[in-house]
């Protein structure tokens, strides 16, 4: 060797600054902007899938003539059964703190309340779900949470 030395320290700042840069560069993959298809596609089905129906106030009386502005906000007017009242929520304000993951995972896994058909979104392909989230998550959190479920008195 030719007796340069190294400094320890620059090559502790230097590896720190790799795995630095290394991680702000898969937190920016992690972060990109969705496909404006997947956006599209998830707005097409959130219109086929009725969604609105039930998660948009207003949307079956004016026979779907609501501006997109207003859609998944939630609906105060709750559904009355035997179990109970339960109320449609507020899908632009549920998505915001869940990862296209998490939203797979609660769609696979929930047994919602009536009148919400979760079986058909079980079947719904994991691409149209994560499209799906994509429309959602592309809108402005707007509006407030649902109602709480009031049980059957």
């Amino acid at each position: 060797m030719s007796g340069t030395r190294t400094n320890p320290r620059a090559n502790t700042w230097g590896a720190a600054t790799l795995l630095l840069l290394a991680g702000l560069s898969g937190h920016a993959m992690a972060q990109t902007a969705p496909d404006p298809r997947d956006i599209e596609r998830g707005r097409y089905l959130v219109l086929i899938g009725h969604c609105n129906n039930c998660h948009t106030a207003g949307y079956t009386a004016a026979s779907g003539q609501i501006d997109e502005a207003r859609w998944l906000t939630g609906n105060p007017v709750g559904w009355r059964g035997r179990q109970g009242t339960s109320y449609a929520i507020n899908l632009r304000l549920f998505v915001q703190n869940l990862s296209a993951d998490d939203w797979l995972r609660t769609v696979r896994n929930v047994q919602s309340r009536p009148p919400m058909p979760w079986w058909s979104l079980r079947e719904t392909t994991d691409t149209d779900l994560r499209a799906m989230y994509a429309y959602i998550r592309s809108l402005t959190p707007l509006g407030e949470p649902a109602p709480a479920f009031l049980p059957a008195d």
